[in-house]
């Protein structure tokens, strides 16, 4: 029997972990590799290089790296690009979508020297939601195994199958034997029954056929695909915070979204559809400056705290039409704060709406602090403006698993990255999204083939 407890659509979460064996200090991804280890989990991919590709809402990343065991991933290649044919992380633009995602990944196979032939992907568009669903699994007094866990997990996926949407994560929040006390791990404890708990996350179908129908056209098989909220959080929260409870945003060009974790799991995720580029746009747009400026005057003096002394900041602005190097227009300092920390403070509260809407679940697991991620966490001032507006400790999230030959691949916007790279090659407890196994591999390969040929020689 399944009783939904959330009608909201699926949304991905962390699932709960065995005993810490490593440092509370140590990120997630860290202690997902050490119990890779110690179940002897297989790798998919294991020593081979593979690649990860990040689709944002406002640019597009590709790691091709190498795993180096618990220590993380070496970096051997990577690519940026704009992400051209694109709108809050769904195709909008096939042709420019597809010759975005080929640019960029082209910029890391040529730095790697590696083809891709199969790619991993997160992904932050396909408006993204997240419900808790809870089903009653029969054990019959057996010692409950990983099976057992897999079944409850598949009884979730069959409550909440629809036609408009498609589930990317089932990951357990709490999991009762016998509806006792809730406890991260009953593996190896007799019971007559399993109570599941289950977040599942959930994009739009047509969407995710937009995006995976370009990947094809790129000629690249998807093996497997998450959301870039939940990846963000494995990729840049600490064992300890997700414990104790975390609110995780994740600023993205396009969108915003949160992720509530609590009890190593994640519990609640949501989105809304704005993000740094509706800064940009608020800036050229009251400036009356082009949408290059204005990006430029963000990432040089955006902010969202007024100080004293920038009334007296003077810069100098290229009203449309004038030559970049002879502006006709001037603002103070104090103008760009203003205009930022509006859409700024807008965006977090609407955030904030979004939390509020759960309040029964933000009451029994209450976030003990925030962590601020996405390329928009590096907006001077944002962590003070997030703890006034939420009361929560805030700090930025950089992530710290691959490792190039600059050093750490640290920067916010990268923990979407590092995250996904974590969840192929390591074990949340939970089910993912899988490339259509309807579809037999030599049907699958023949029909490339043949969209391949017709490309080339089909006039």
């Amino acid at each position: 029997m399944t009783t939904p407890e959330t009608m909201a659509p699926p949304m991905p979460s962390t699932s709960p972990s065995p005993a810490p064996l490593t440092p509370a200090s140590l990120s997630v991804g860290h202690e997902m590799a050490w119990q890779r280890l110690l179940t002897n989990h297989r790798r998919p991919h294991k020593n081979a290089p593979f690649g990860l590709l990040d689709i944002g809402s406002s640019k597009l990343c590709c790691y091709i790296v190498r795993t180096r065991g618990e220590e993380g991933f070496v970096l051997l290649g990577r690519g940026y690009q704009a992400a051209e044919g694109f709108q809050a992380g769904e195709v909008i633009d096939a042709e420019a979508a597809e010759a975005s995602m080929l640019a960029v990944l082209n910029e890391a196979e040529e730095a790697a020297g590696e083809t891709l032939r199969e790619i991993a992907v997160s992904w932050s568009g396909g408006r993204p939601s997240a419900g808790l669903v809870t089903v009653e699994c029969p054990i019959g007094g057996r010692l409950i195994d990983d099976d057992d866990i897999d079944r409850a997990l598949e009884q979730v996926r069959g409550s909440v199958l629809g036609n408009e949407r498609q589930i990317l994560h089932i990951l357990p929040v709490e999991m009762r034997p016998d509806g006792g006390d809730a406890l991260a791990d009953p593996r190896g404890l007799a019971a007559q029954t399993l109570d599941v708990t289950a977040l599942v996350v959930s994009v739009a179908k047509p969407a995710l056929r937009n995006l995976t129908a370009c990947l094809e056209r790129c000629h690249l098989d998807v093996m497997e695909l998450t959301n870039a909220t939940y990846a963000a959080g494995i990729g840049c929260l600490t064992v300890d915070e997700m414990r104790r409870g975390v609110l995780l945003l994740e600023l993205g060009g396009g969108t915003t979204s949160l992720g509530l974790f609590s009890g190593g799991a994640l519990c609640h995720l949501a989105q809304v559809p704005y993000g740094g580029e509706h800064v940009t746009r608020d800036l050229a747009y009251c400036l009356s400056t082009s949408r290059a400026f204005a990006e430029r005057l963000k990432n040089l003096y955006g902010g969202v705290l007024c100080r004293a002394c920038d009334d007296n900041v003077r810069i100098e602005v290229p009203i449309i039409g004038d030559q970049a190097e002879q502006p006709t227009g001037e603002v103070p300092r104090t103008r760009l704060t203003e205009i930022i920390r509006a859409r700024v403070e807008e965006t977090l509260t609407l955030i904030q709406s979004r939390l509020r809407d759960q309040e029964d679940l933000v009451q029994s697991k209450p976030p003990r602090s925030m962590v601020l991620t996405g390329g928009a966490a590096q907006i001077e001032g944002i962590e003070e403006l997030a703890e006034e507006i939420f009361g929560l400790k805030a700090r930025i999230g950089r992530p710290a698993a691959v490792r190039g030959r600059a050093g750490l691949e640290d920067q916010p916007c990268c923990s979407a990255a590092a995250g996904g790279l974590v969840l192929v090659t390591g074990r949340d407890g939970g089910s993912s999204w899988k490339q259509m196994s309807e579809v037999p591999a030599l049907t699958s390969g023949l029909a490339r083939l043949g969209h391949w040929l017709k490309q080339n020689f089909v006039s």
